[in-house]
């Protein structure tokens, strides 16, 4: 008795503060599925009066009993660790799952993790190398090449996750549509323009300023050209929805590219950075967010920077090039991308190809800018710098670049409190948590000119998408952030590498998944309960002639994108056309405004199925 005593002593010496801790998780994991059970939400204090004090004990020596006797018969605290862990993630994600998205709530979640994960390293209980290392393998599968190129750079993995996200993503975007939850910015301009470019090979729309204008007057996009042969294969909405999905899941497969030249054959290690990318909210939330170019950005110069490190000239010229492609302002990143890798090392004769590579970036970016803006300006009004109007100087005239720099040269001060202000460092936390605030271990100067393009084009504006989590405004940023992450990590001693790495995974996965699962789960549900309503709605707006002009709401005007002259309702930049039909929700159909213009225009309601009301003016 005394001796088996003595073991259990032995082998938990120094652990029993990390027991009692997974014993406590274990049991608030388990009142939490109580109280979901119930439907008691743990932020009202009816929980704890209905808490069943015999489970939160029972639960508690359960939990550490359990943890105890698996810990003598390994004889260590192996068990332990990955006990603590898991109920410490068990716990986050149900309180994550239970309550709005809430950074600051993340945040103080990520405590315990980060105290978990302090026990974890510091015991030495976390693995410390790779089973695929060389030295780590048996002769016979060193030997077996195939073997080690799959799995000792995780390319399976990696590609099994390109699919999968693909999938989910590119599913969940087409139930977003079909049940009417898209909307015309930025889903129905884009789609109208494509089945132009399909017919005509112009970018004509109606629906982007409520007049025929050319996508290229606003933004200048040649990316999209790219993706036309897919769509004039299948034509459909659906075809562009998918098509983003995939480009969003493929910069996985450039993260595993960089991870494999920064780390070697580290499997592990590889493919926490590949889930990093994907579960940053930046990534597959904003891909729920209707269609839009900029979520290209992320794959492009994820490859960019990959080859920029192998100091490949040609293709790093290429994806610049596709970076370019993207709009006009996707000059920054790639600026942004040179200037790092000019100072990142003392310029020497020896290195004129890595100071060519950099300049030559550079100039690419500039003419670029350049052409694209006057292209912008000759087919429309010229570039949006509105969305900088707080830089805009109070003097007569026309506004632009000039104004913006003369304010950030010359007044730093006012340019500091536009920056920090409560919902910008809001935004800081959502981009920097996920990352597991790698950005601030890095101590090279050169490396934090990756942050460029998040200062901006995401911190000077006060245009409230370009600083809210879940847009497309964060492509470009988070992969130049996550770039700064894994060069961050590459210079981290392996034990504080891997603590950084694994909480920034969970972390991740905290803010992201339950949001995702909310957002799949709600389009999912609307289908299922629904199929009978939309399938009314679709055929009402299937029997609108094709040759009339017809104004619609936004949930509308995405589904009308094949009709040549569609307007949305509201007009925001010019007076509201009156069209020979109006197509509306009857909830906003008894808007005060939409309601007057119906009035005084001579519309009759002439059809209502489900949750459509269609108008048609009288002659």
């Amino acid at each position: 008795m005394r001796q088996s005593a003595r073991r259990v002593l032995d082998t938990l010496r120094g652990g029993w503060l990390a027991l009692a801790a997974a014993g406590l998780f274990f049991a608030l994991c388990a009142v939490l599925v109580h109280g979901l059970g119930l439907e008691l939400h743990f932020s009202d204090l009816a929980f704890v009066a209905a808490m069943p004090w015999p489970l939160f004990f029972g639960a508690a020596l359960l939990g550490i009993a359990a943890l105890a006797l698996l810990c003598v018969l390994a004889g260590n605290q192996k068990p332990l660790s990955i006990g603590l862990l898991g109920t410490v993630v068990c716990f986050m994600l149900l309180l994550a799952s239970d309550s709005e998205s809430d950074i600051l709530f993340y945040l103080g979640l990520c405590l315990p993790l980060l105290l978990a994960l302090r026990f974890c390293l510091g015991s030495g209980n976390l693995p410390s190398r790779d089973p695929f290392e060389k030295s780590y393998l048996s002769p016979r599968i060193a030997e077996d090449n195939a073997f080690s190129r799959a799995f000792g750079t995780a390319k399976i993995p990696a590609w099994a996750l390109f699919l999968f996200f693909t999938a989910l993503l590119g599913w969940a975007s087409v139930l977003r549509y079909r049940t009417y939850n898209a909307t015309n910015f930025d889903l129905g301009i884009f789609a109208q323009m494509f089945e132009q470019l399909r017919r005509t090979g112009h970018a004509w729309t109606t629906l982007e300023r409520n007049r025929l204008l050319t996508h290229f007057g606003v933004h200048c996009s040649p990316v999209f050209y790219l993706l036309l042969p897919f769509y004039w294969l299948v034509p459909r909405i659906e075809t562009l929805l998918v098509l983003q999905a995939a480009a969003v899941s493929a910069g996985v497969l450039a993260v595993r590219a960089i991870a494999q030249h920064l780390f070697g054959k580290s499997p592990r290690l590889i493919l926490l950075c590949c889930l990093l990318y994907l579960l940053h909210p930046g990534i597959p939330l904003g891909s729920l967010f209707d269609f839009h170019e900029n979520k290209f950005l992320a794959v492009f110069l994820l490859w960019a920077v990959y080859f920029l490190l192998k100091e490949k000239p040609l293709p790093l010229l290429l994806f610049s090039a596709l970076t370019l492609s993207v709009k006009e302002d996707a000059a920054i990143y790639v600026v942004a991308l040179a200037l790092f890798w000019l100072c990142a090392r003392p310029w020497s004769r020896e290195e004129k190809k890595r100071v060519f590579m950099g300049l030559g970036m550079i100039a690419l970016s500039v003419a670029w800018f350049v052409c694209a803006m006057a292209i912008v300006r000759h087919y429309g009004s010229g570039v949006m710098v509105d969305r900088l109007r707080n830089y805009f100087l109070p003097t007569e005239g026309e506004h632009g670049f000039s104004d913006i720099l003369k304010v950030c040269l010359s007044n730093l001060g006012y340019v500091i409190r536009q920056v920090f202000v409560a919902e910008k460092l809001e935004f800081l936390l959502w981009v920097l948590l996920p990352l597991g605030f790698a950005p601030l271990l890095q101590k090279k100067g050169a490396v934090w000119l990756l942050l460029l393009p998040l200062l901006v084009i995401n911190l000077l504006s006060d245009y409230y998408y370009q600083h809210t989590m879940g847009y497309q405004y964060t492509y470009g940023s988070v992969a130049l952030a996550l770039a700064l992450v894994l060069l961050t990590l590459k210079d981290l001693k392996p034990r504080l590498r891997r603590g950084v790495l694994l909480f920034a995974v969970a972390a991740s996965f905290l803010v992201t998944a339950p949001a995702l699962a909310a957002r799949v789960t709600t389009y999912y549900d609307t289908m299922r309960l629904n199929p009978e309503r939309i399938a009314t709605v679709d055929g009402v707006l299937a029997g609108l002639p094709g040759d009339a002009e017809i104004t619609a709401t936004t949930w509308f005007a995405v589904h009308l994108y094949k009709h040549d002259r569609v307007y949305m309702w509201p007009n925001f930049y010019d007076t509201p056309l009156a069209t020979r039909y109006l197509v509306c929700k009857p909830e906003e159909s008894e808007q005060e405004e939409l309601r007057w213009f119906l009035l005084t225009n001579g519309y009759t309601l002439v059809e209502e199925q489900a949750f459509v009301r269609v108008y048609e003016m009288m002659e």
